[in-house]
């Protein structure tokens, strides 16, 4: 399939474009710094220049894929840049047989009270950093129709290779003797890992799914037992520190 994909150079964006390639798909990646072609050519990624904020400097080459993937996070232009993006990619798949994958996140179901919920999960009081997106879900699933289908991934907190919220405590362990963490480590986690998760958005996108994804693994646990295990791996003996 030709897939369109922002974000590619990231975290999530790069195991997600090395998943598609291979698979066999054809990757084009919106990318703004010239300086990143030569990762998405080791991807197996085509470089398309572009800018998130600029609709025409994407718009027609996301207009002839089969399929696109909004992954990027611009943290300069957070709300404006994902509603952009949002807008442009709906407008260029509007009308055709086509796929498109938002992804979301599990703050917007925001605090379960330590109840354990699933893809149907409500996100009536989501986290108050990412109320935002609550909108932007309902956008993509109400552009479902016969011809194009559009479903929402919402990552739990993504982990492997070097990134993700856990890699400071992966550092910190190393370095300091003591993985830290923020807070008294009872809150929760769902976690997923970002190969598990690369290959959730191709199934998606080759089955053509348009529903609600919560992108998690079999079971939450505390951040200080997460924080524990990541001590252990880095050398530190499950020393942990708030």
């Amino acid at each position: 399939m030709e897939i369109f994909v922002t974000g590619a150079t990231g975290y999530l964006g790069s195991a997600l474009t090395a998943e598609l390639t291979r698979a066999g798909h054809r990757v084009t990646a919106l990318n703004r710094s010239p300086e990143k072609v030569p990762l998405l050519n080791a991807l197996g990624a085509i470089s398309h220049p572009g800018d998130l904020l600029d609709p025409t400097s994407y718009r027609e080459v996301a207009g002839a894929a089969a399929a696109v993937v909004h992954a990027a996070f611009d943290y300069t232009s957070v709300l404006d840049g994902d509603r952009v993006a949002l807008d442009t990619l709906l407008a260029a798949t509007a009308d055709r047989d086509a796929i498109v994958v938002y992804t979301s996140g599990c703050w917007v179901v925001g605090d379960t009270g330590g109840r354990t919920v699933g893809d149907d999960a409500s996100t009536e009081h989501p986290a108050s950093i990412v109320t935002w997106r609550v909108a932007h879900e309902q956008m993509v699933l109400g552009a479902n129709t016969e011809r194009r289908r559009a479903a929402v991934v919402r990552p739990g907190i993504v982990y492997g290779r070097a990134g993700g919220l856990t890699a400071r405590m992966f550092e910190t362990g190393t370095n300091t003797g003591a993985a830290e963490f923020v807070g008294d480590g009872e809150n929760h986690w769902s976690l997923v890992h970002v190969g598990d998760l690369a290959r959730l958005y191709r199934i998606v996108i080759e089955r053509g799914a348009g529903v609600v994804y919560q992108a998690v693994d079999g079971g939450p646990h505390t951040v200080a037992r997460v924080a524990t295990a990541a001590s252990r791996a880095a050398g530190a003996g499950g020393s942990i520190r708030p």
